[in-house]
């Protein structure tokens, strides 16, 4: 068995380290392991291992079998407890790639916890996750299995083989079991606690937490804040309680835009620049509870009456911080993982997955006084850039290229790689005419493009352009579509170097 580099995985690996810290965060576990197949043949594949697995005890939970009458179909998920030799049970999460060639196929192995052990919450996590992995794994570029009989698998080869396959210890620090430290006089932080393990976005996160921090803070006026670079530096989730001091504290913040400091505040320290001055009997915490990437998540509270913060309250700080910090570590991830699944990784723009979702969202919401426009941009000759310089030359183009197009729509207009050398802009509240202006002022403006790979200077290149609008062409997405292919490819036909709108190539063929 040839031992496989995480890098033959491609696009793959980031996306499968994701899933698996996302995993360890939504069920607080330290230790598991993912096991990759790729293709039908067994041999091409191997084992990604968090949380410093020992190997016998991975070779032991890899050997498993599962116990009858436990599994949970949550598509695209099927959840199993299985059994380990003289030791307690242990969960496996299965998830089988969905798409027509079936590249990947995956199992997540949690040892010590069992499908009975999982809430409703981290079932739909866990659902959601996978779904978003698979999307990216759809995505990624294919890997090509080396050729070669494939033996039998048995259970005790694939273990003892694996071992030695894509093994990665990533140290993990997952969560203590929070319901083992709350205080009883506090039940409503363990179902703050059970409900943030759902929590999807940072509007989720706002939402949830309006709903009790003032319960916990009732003589206090307070506010959760999102200081990050961009877009907007500056975030609040949620406040609650008088408004007035807040302001001033907001003002003498030392995370706010104005007072950015050198060396920011650690998890868990306290800003004392936030000091409420013309009422100073007003005590005030200002306390870093999340810090991730450039993400500071900061809690900003006043005393309004003469009683100091209590120690309960201090502590409750304390396991606000820890949870909160996980579900930042989490919302990153996904983000990322998103972003994947979203993005065209070589150029960074929106991928045709997403060209496609939006047209379908603007036609149907569209009426039809509104106006938007398609155009299909593509690179003429582009197969005589690779074949004559080489693909990392036909790289640089197609990056290039985009960042040109970048630079030519609005904020509210939309840059797509549609694929291969092929480009998509939607142009919100643009009819037909306009449509057709920019599209010929881009085909003049990419030939001023400057190409160079390794110092060899490129020559220059030329584009073809097709243009569709709603609803003077079509009123779904299918038909803008067709339509601009159809132009674009009109274009191309007939000399290429030009900008052809829809109308144009009909009274062209109907003239002919």
């Amino acid at each position: 068995m040839n031992p496989v580099q995480p890098k033959s995985l491609g696009d793959a690996y980031p996306a499968l380290g994701n899933f698996l810290r996302l995993t360890s965060l939504t069920l607080a576990a330290p230790q598991l392991a993912l096991t990759v197949q790729v293709g039908q043949d067994w041999r091409h594949g191997g084992v990604m291992n968090y949380g410093h697995l020992a190997a016998a005890v991975l070779r032991e939970v890899l050997s498993s079998q599962p116990i009858q009458g436990t599994t949970v179909e949550v598509q695209p998920l099927s959840l199993s407890t299985y059994s380990r030799s003289e030791t307690g049970g242990d969960a496996v999460l299965v998830g089988h790639l969905r798409s027509t060639n079936a590249r990947y196929q995956l199992t997540v192995y949690v040892p010590g916890l069992a499908v009975a052990d999982l809430s409703e919450v981290q079932i739909k996590t866990l659902q959601y996750l996978a779904e978003q992995v698979l999307l990216c794994l759809t995505l990624a570029q294919p890997v090509h299995p080396s050729p070669g009989p494939e033996p039998e698998p048995t259970s005790g080869a694939i273990a003892a083989a694996s071992i030695n396959f894509l093994s990665r210890v990533v140290p993990l620090t997952s969560p203590s079991p929070m319901a083992h430290q709350i205080h009883q006089g506090h039940p409503r932080l363990v179902d703050l606690v059970a409900q943030l393990q759902a929590c999807l976005s940072y509007q989720q996160l706002g939402q949830l937490l309006a709903t009790y921090l003032p319960y916990f803070f009732p003589h206090q006026s307070g506010r959760l804040v999102l200081f990050s670079g961009s877009p907007e530096p500056c975030a609040v989730l949620t406040q609650w309680g008088d408004a007035n001091p807040l302001t001033v504290v907001e003002q003498q913040c030392c995370y706010s835009h104005a007072q950015q400091l050198d060396a920011p505040l650690g998890m868990g320290q306290e800003c004392h620049q936030c000091q409420v001055t013309h009422r100073p009997a007003l005590l005030t915490k200002c306390i870093v509870l999340g810090l991730v990437n450039d993400t500071t998540c900061v809690v900003q509270l006043v005393q309004l009456e003469s009683e100091p913060f209590s120690p309960v309250q201090t502590a409750l700080l304390k396991k606000l911080s820890e949870q909160i910090l996980f579900v930042m570590q989490r919302l990153f991830l996904l983000e990322d993982l998103q972003d994947q699944a979203l993005k065209d990784p070589l150029t960074g723009l929106l991928n045709r997955r997403h060209a496609e979702t939006v047209l379908n969202n603007l036609c149907q919401t569209a009426n039809r006084r509104q106006n938007f426009s398609v155009i299909l941009i593509d690179i003429d000759h582009f197969k005589a850039i690779n074949d004559t310089y080489g693909h990392q030359s036909g790289d640089i183009v197609l990056q290039n290229i985009a960042m040109m197009l970048r630079g030519h729509v609005r904020s509210q207009d939309i840059v797509y790689r549609y694929g291969g050398e092929e480009f998509c802009m939607v142009l919100l509240d643009t009819n037909p005419e306009v449509a057709l202006k920019r599209a010929e002022k881009i085909r003049r403006a990419v030939k001023y493009v400057n190409h160079s790979c390794h110092g060899h200077v490129l020559p220059s290149l030329t584009i073809s352009l097709g243009v569709s609008s709603f609803p003077h062409h079509g009123e779904t997405a299918q038909t803008l579509i067709e339509l601009a292919d159809r132009a674009l490819y009109w274009a191309k036909r007939h000399g290429r170097d030009r900008a052809i709108s829809v109308d144009q190539m009909r009274s062209t063929v109907e003239v002919g």
